[in-house]
């Protein structure tokens, strides 16, 4: 189905809980447990009320944005970098691998919409890691995005090192990305 998680888009009021309990009913018909995924600064108030409707916290991971104006570029040169062919189905998405001797040494992909972009699934392969194989290809992405007018890129960093390696790119923290869901996810496969 595709839904793996939801996103908040209305200003929060009174109806809240209900409207989180119209969701979980919505992904039990799916067959699937309510993942809901949000800004904590732009929704002051829904973690409480998550928690409240029984969710329980995945994760809350550094929220970090970069502008064109503060961009720092990094290359390795032993990092051959190859666009891949966008997915017609996904076309606003732009995907990367970075190789090293002829292998593939990591991936990285970009979204965009209207100029905004979202860096997410970067990966680096255990045995080419601490070879700048992720920050040349995050930067090899960044660039065509600001080059083709790009405004905005974000991410979620997952660990201090991910949030290091952006923060040498030029990306600032600008809060924090909350994952809620729902804590038994075997049973939703049963209902």
């Amino acid at each position: 189905m595709g839904f793996n998680y939801a996103l908040p888009v209305d200003p929060l009021d009174q109806a809240l809980g209900d409207a989180i309990q119209t969701l979980q009913a919505r992904y039990r018909k799916l067959r699937q447990p309510l993942r809901i995924e949000f800004n904590e600064g732009c929704w002051p108030g829904l973690a409480m009320a998550l928690e409240a409707a029984g969710l329980v916290q995945e994760s809350r991971n550094p929220l970090m944005a970069c502008r064109p104006d503060a961009f720092h570029r990094f290359t390795n040169i032993a990092v051959r970098v190859r666009f891949l062919e966008a997915d017609p189905r996904y076309s606003s998405t732009r995907r990367a691998v970075g190789e090293i001797e002829g292998a593939v040494a990591g991936r990285a992909s970009l979204g965009s919409i209207d100029g905004v972009a979202e860096l997410y699934a970067v990966v680096t392969d255990p045995a080419f890691r601490r070879r700048g194989v992720a920050a040349t290809l995050c930067s090899a992405l960044l660039q065509r995005h600001f080059d083709n007018g790009g405004t905005l890129v974000f991410l979620d960093a997952e660990n201090p090192g991910a949030e290091a390696l952006y923060a040498g790119l030029g990306f600032v923290r600008i809060g924090n990305r909350l994952t809620y869901a729902e804590p038994d996810e075997a049973s939703f496969s049963r209902k």
